[in-house]
């Protein structure tokens, strides 16, 4: 039997939960390079600040990183930077949370490692390009235009439009 490894963004709040209400402590992360769940996050780095509320525990502040993806036009590593701004309540007890909702455990942990991946997907752009001037790939021949020219035609004609193209020709003549 494996066991899963405990979240690196595992913290106990345990204290916390005793504190009166507007207790607030200020917490600075810095990973060099950190495993969320399936997302490889390098580096990770922010601070946020925990309130103790009548509900639970409200973090706000923000996170930084890049995630690597692929480039849609070129195929090949794009960095991406991500910008996560956190403004979430996490419940306590965890039965009074709504459906859906972050929650303290009752041993007083708290795992922003969740929280953490739903931000880093939700900032993550649906195309991510590896640069703004990615050519590509050459549709004909699949070359990498970034790294040099494929010699393919820029616009092949079609051979049942060929026609059309000499009467073009001809007017331009």
């Amino acid at each position: 039997m494996t066991s899963k490894r405990p979240s690196r963004l595992r913290f106990n709040f345990g204290f916390f939960l005793e504190a009166s209400l507007g207790t607030s402590r200020t917490i600075e992360l810095s990973y060099p390079t950190i495993q969320v769940e399936d997302l490889t996050l390098s580096p990770l780095a922010g601070t946020f600040t925990a309130t103790r509320t009548s509900e639970g525990v409200y973090l706000s502040g923000t996170l930084n990183s890049t995630h690597l993806s692929e480039c849609v036009r070129c195929l090949e590593e794009a960095t991406v930077p991500i910008h996560m701004k956190l403004d979430d309540l996490f419940y306590y007890p965890a039965h009074t949370a709504p459906e859906g909702e972050y929650s303290i455990g009752e041993d007083g942990f708290m795992d922003l490692a969740p929280l953490v991946r739903e931000l880093t997907v939700l900032e993550t752009p649906i195309q991510p390009v590896c640069r703004v001037d990615c050519q590509g790939l050459c549709m004909e021949c699949g070359q990498n235009l970034n790294i040099a020219d494929c010699g393919c035609e820029a616009n092949p004609i079609n051979e049942r439009l060929s026609a059309l193209q000499q009467l073009l020709n001809s007017k331009d003549n």
